[in-house]
Order: structure tokens, then sequence, then C-alpha cells
């Protein structure tokens, strides 16, 4: 099977996946040249794969299917991929991060961790012109540990996602025809910057479980009349006579920052940006 691939560098390990199982990847598309697809375009380059970094149109879909492509895999790509009807005979299917029709969006990750547990797992899905919303082709629904943590669930997608793909690619052509409809479900609005602020009134509990849903795009701390995005914290539990939001101690290396019931800890060169 010729097959287009659309992602980054996170599921790079689906395309040996394909290649294992006798597949040619003779595509591959990314969301522009950023440092988050540098390995899949040395990759493509070592492995004289063309390489599509804009946005694809019906024409470049009509281009490639006529260059022999038979399927399109999407997984975290984050642009539409236009289907159309004269790619019927064309496999075409997503990878998302949840167990749908619950959880689409862009975000669903640390909706996962933050809110919704019960929704943790993969789904491997039909692509239509609507994202998250095409036929379930299969399903593989995953618990959480007490501490998750958004980095420590996506290095388990990382590492679960190539074993159900290569489950998938054993009967493909069956558990393809067989899906099923989506019902109704729920889609989850963008994780935005103002939904990351921390507010210096939370207890270490929430200031923990805000930082475990952000992981490395960071929480928003409002301090010394600046907005800090930072990428990571501590913080420890203590009765003190601070007021919340005030600087208990300040170094080269740290801000400590107090909260309600103990105390956040700021890296410095864990700040990402001044915004």
């Amino acid at each position: 099977m010729n097959v287009a691939y659309f992602g980054n560098d996170w599921h790079i390990g689906c395309v040996d996946v394909f290649k294992q199982n006798g597949h040619t990847v003779s595509h591959i598309f990314i969301n522009g040249e950023k440092a988050f697809n540098h390995k899949i375009r040395q990759y493509a380059a070592k492995n004289n794969i063309p390489v599509i970094s804009v946005k694809p149109d019906e024409n470049q879909m009509k281009i490639i299917i006529q260059q022999g492509v038979e399927c399109l895999f999407s997984i975290e790509y984050a642009w539409l991929i236009p289907i159309s009807d004269n790619m019927k005979n064309v496999y075409a299917l997503n990878v998302h991060p949840t167990m749908l029709p619950h959880g689409r969006g862009t975000t669903p990750v640390s909706w996962i961790i933050n809110s919704y547990p019960q929704y943790a797992g993969v789904t491997f899905h039909k692509l239509t012109n609507e994202f998250d919303s095409g036929d379930i082709i299969y399903q593989s629904p995953m618990t959480l540990a007490p501490d998750e943590s958004f980095e420590t669930l996506m290095i388990k997608l990382h590492l679960s996602i190539p074993k159900m793909l290569n489950k998938i690619l054993n009967d493909f052509d069956f558990l393809y025809h067989r899906a099923k409809k989506q019902d109704v479900g729920s889609t989850w609005p963008k994780l935005e910057i103002n939904n990351r602020v921390i507010d210096w009134n939370m207890t270490t509990k929430q200031v923990k479980a805000l930082a475990a849903c952000c992981g490395r795009f960071g929480i928003v701390a409002m301090l010394n009349n600046e907005t800090l995005l930072v990428n990571h914290i501590e913080v420890g539990q203590i009765e003190h006579d601070y007021s919340n939001g005030s600087i208990i101690k300040e170094d080269n290396e740290t801000y400590v920052v107090a909260i309600r019931d103990g105390f956040i800890i700021l890296m410095k060169h864990n700040i990402i940006e001044r915004i």
C-alpha cells in the first residue's frame, strides 16, 4: 500500500510500522518547517521522500492520488485534510487521543488530565471534512495513573500508538470497512493561555493539577508586574503568614511565591517567555 503520511516528529514510529508491514510511505506532509518536525524531515531526506510543508488543498490531494497514493494517514496533524468524492477508493484515517465521540478538539490530552480521565484512550477513525468526526475504525481505552500528567500520557501514547497501528494493519481492510458511525459525543474547547493562569489563591493540589495538564506548554504566572510563561514548577505545602501571591524568597535561580496552603517555586531558567 502506498501511504501519504500527515504528521510531525512525535509519532514518527508509525512510519516505521508501515514499512515493517510491507507498505511504502511515498509522501510526508508536515505543519510548516518547525523544530517539532526536524526528525521527520531528516528521515524524508535520507529516504528521498518528498515533504509538503504547506496546508494541503484538493488539487494537492488529486495529484498524490494520481501518483499512486492509496492511503492517507494522519496523526498529530494540525490542518484539515480535504476529502472529496473522487477519493472513495482511497483509505483515509486519523488517530485521535481520546475515546471518540468524546473529546473532539485540538487540546484533548490536557482535558483528559484535567477533567475527563474516563475518556482516555486512542481512536483510529476515517477522515472527513470535519475534524474528529469520521467513522470509528478501532479504539483502545487507557487507564491513567493517579499522578498522570500531560507529559507522561504523551509518552504512553508515543509508545502505544505504533503497536495499535501494527495490530490494525494485520486486518486493515476488514476493520476499515466495518467502521461504525460516531454518536453525538462532545467537543472540548482549545486550552487557551487564559486557562493556564495560576490564581495565587489556589491550593497546592490545584496548582499541581494545572501544571500537570499543561506540561511543556507551560502555565502562566503574573508576578512583579510581569506575565511569565513557565514550563516547570515545584510546590510545597506548609502553613505561613505571607499573603497569597507575595514573594517569600528570590535568588538568582528561583522565585518562591506564597499560595493558600503553601508555596510555588518558579525556576527562572524554566521561564519560556515573558508575555
